[in-house]
């Protein structure tokens, strides 16, 4: 299996829906059952044999402590003001010539097996990967639970909320992700980044997703791959008030 240098990216603020509960400094401070969201991520990348150590956590001052329990194997560093800048950080902490895996901070059920799942379905070519779950493997796992999902060739689908980037390919394309992770939640903000063939395949609902991965690598100049992998605790985040209810009501 591909070591991986972990980076949680754990400075995303509290979404509209959910500032009315939780008046927070981020996203990822958000508490769930007696702990944060952040430090069910920590905790994933700790029983991840993927994942190497110490984890970086990029966030704001307040994410410093609940990371105080994990000792040396976690370190706190300063988030800057975009995801680009997190990531950035984490690979100048861990050394320019690592692979990253970046993860978001609101999984609450996500597991070190979900993330080593992830990791050893990546080709051994691949500079840039992202998880991508089918319909029914995710309501398999989490039954009428809310999610969105994108119309394929192949079926619907969901990314998870994992990425992995090498050194090379994030220094290369620091502007695109940056325009890429502002329009992740909106399919046809990235058709459009992807071109007018994509744009018309999601239209049509005929999405290739072979040819979603030739025009981005040839953006971004490296080896770009949608891995199809079996896990959904990936992709369940944490966005509005019903993504906590439905655990409850779920008992997980």
């Amino acid at each position: 299996m591909r070591q991986v240098a972990p980076v949680v990216v754990s400075g995303g603020e509290v979404p509209p829906a959910l500032r009315p509960q939780f008046d927070l400094a981020a996203k990822s401070l958000i508490p769930w059952r007696g702990k944060t969201l952040l430090e069910y991520a920590v905790e994933a990348l700790l029983a991840s044999s993927a994942a190497t150590r110490p984890i970086a956590v990029v966030g704001p001052e307040e994410a410093r402590a609940p990371l105080v329990q994990y000792g040396d194997d976690v370190r706190w560093l300063q988030c800057g003001e975009t995801l680009m800048d997190n990531a950035n950080i984490g690979l100048k902490f861990h050394g320019e010539g690592r692979t990253l895996l970046l993860l978001s901070p609101d999984l609450p059920v996500v597991t070190g097996g979900a993330v080593d799942r992830f990791v050893s379905a990546i080709p051994p070519e691949a500079e840039i990967a992202v998880p991508v779950i089918t319909r029914e493997q995710f309501l398999r796992r989490f039954p009428g639970a809310p999610n969105k999902f994108v119309p394929t060739a192949d079926g619907e689908i969901t990314m998870g909320s994992a990425f992995l980037i090498t050194g090379r390919a994030l220094r290369m394309n620091i502007p695109l992700g940056q325009d890429a992770y502002r329009a992740r939640k909106y399919p046809w903000r990235l058709a459009y980044i992807a071109g007018l063939k994509i744009t018309w395949q999601l239209f049509t609902r005929r999405l290739n997703l072979d040819d979603v991965e030739a025009r981005i690598s040839k953006l971004c100049d490296a080896q770009v791959r949608a891995v199809f992998v079996d896990a959904p605790e990936l992709a369940y985040d944490v966005d509005v008030p019903e993504n906590l209810e439905y655990l409850e009501e779920l008992g997980e």
